[in-house]
């Protein structure tokens, strides 16, 4: 029947898509340089699920290539491309553990460079305000919210917003939580002097 042809064919083009995104994701994985990550990243098809990996992918190379470090020192625009496919897929990237990850790669990355990512401004603004909507819906992990709450007090950025909804987040799954999580949760409260008494009695 008609809708059996229909059924099958959403499924063979579900699969199709798991995997080309497989594919890709394990070329992102393979990049052992700048130039090779971005040409990819050029040259693949635009999907907003692959903007975490990128930018988690940038951010290796800046803890194990220091020539990769430098390239962005000299020349912050080489990451205008990714910026501008992260800005452009903001009304998409609205998943708890994609936004965990490129917030702390974006944080990595700048801390290691010295300098903000170009168009920094419009970035974290983003990130904010997606974190900030997604929170209202979806579940954030306790590692998660630990990642975005690094990241904000690693570059000092003060956020009352978004370091009170990751407080909200963390005591509903308190019972889960790690002892490092707690610890790196305590010193972005404390970096950027946020007040989380909520927090604070649940874990002393």
């Amino acid at each position: 029947t008609q809708g059996s042809y229909n059924n099958k064919n959403n499924n063979d083009n579900r699969k199709s898509l798991r995997e080309q995104r497989k594919d890709t994701t394990k070329k992102i994985g393979d990049c052992e340089n700048l130039k090779e990550l971005l040409e990819l990243q050029r040259d693949a098809d635009a999907d907003h699920y692959y903007v975490s990996y990128y930018w988690r992918k940038v951010a290796s190379f800046m803890f194990k290539k220091q020539s990769e470090v430098k390239k962005i020192q000299s020349n912050p625009e080489i990451l205008k491309p990714l910026v501008k496919q992260t800005l452009d897929f903001s009304n998409k990237l609205k998943n708890p553990q994609s936004l965990a990850a490129i917030t702390h790669a974006i944080a990595k990355i700048s801390f290691r460079t010295r300098k903000s990512i170009i168009d920094s401004e419009k970035l974290w603004k983003m990130l904010e305000n997606n974190i900030s909507e997604a929170a209202k819906t979806k579940t954030f992990k306790s590692r998660d919210c630990a990642s975005i709450l690094w990241a904000f007090a690693k570059i000092n950025r003060k956020s009352t917003r978004v370091f009170r909804l990751m407080e909200n987040q963390v005591i509903m799954n308190y019972d889960t939580i790690e002892s490092q999580t707690i610890s790196n949760m305590v010193w972005a409260y404390a970096k950027l002097r946020q007040p989380s008494p909520k927090l604070f009695d649940a874990i002393s």
